[in-house]
């Protein structure tokens, strides 16, 4: 199986859906989580049930991830990938996705990620990048979901991770049907 590392800003689409685990599990990565990642997936948002339109800010736990092995925490292993984190760190603002791009790139494994900079970086440096939309549309056509469940994991991401495709994405116009099939 490849190896595929995941940035914060997609983890945190992921856990949005309730369904991440599902989700990485159909995309058939051996999956790794940088230390500055983790240390970046402190909180998320989740629907407030004592006043609905509300959004309550919860504390992440990783460890259903991590328990199983399905997510394994990595750091950079040598004096090449501190090299090159130090490097992209200068580059972003998020020492987490400096981390995911050093050792993708060092480790010749695929990317993870929803940021826009860090998937045009990625890309100039070769590396294979899959982003929330590509791997939920995966995990919609490998376990067919039902409609509501999927449509309910779109919305999700879309308001409790605040994240929605750009229209550059190859899933942009699945998603947006998708969510345009939603019946209110």
């Amino acid at each position: 199986m490849p190896s595929a590392v995941i940035d914060a800003c997609c983890l945190i689409d992921l856990l949005a859906t309730g369904h991440a685990e599902d989700i990485l599990r159909a995309a058939n990565f051996d999956w790794y989580l940088p230390t500055a990642v983790e240390g970046e997936v402190l909180h998320i948002r989740a629907y407030d049930p004592a006043q609905p339109g509300q959004y309550l800010k919860v504390d992440v736990d990783l460890s259903p991830l991590k328990g199983p092995g399905l997510l394994q925490v990595c750091t950079p292993a040598d004096q090449t990938e501190l090299d090159q984190f130090v490097y992209y760190a200068s580059v972003f603002r998020s020492d987490g996705e400096a981390m995911c791009l050093a050792i993708a790139e060092q480790r010749g494994w695929v990317l993870a990620t929803d940021d826009r900079k860090a998937i045009r970086v990625a890309r100039q440096a070769g590396l294979t990048v899959i982003s929330c939309p590509a791997l939920v549309k995966n995990w919609a056509d490998t376990t067919k979901p039902n409609p509501a469940t999927l449509q309910k994991a779109l919305m999700d991401i879309q308001l409790l991770a605040q994240f929605k495709p750009n229209s550059a994405m190859p899933e942009y116009p699945w998603w947006v049907e998708e969510v345009a099939n939603i019946v209110p």
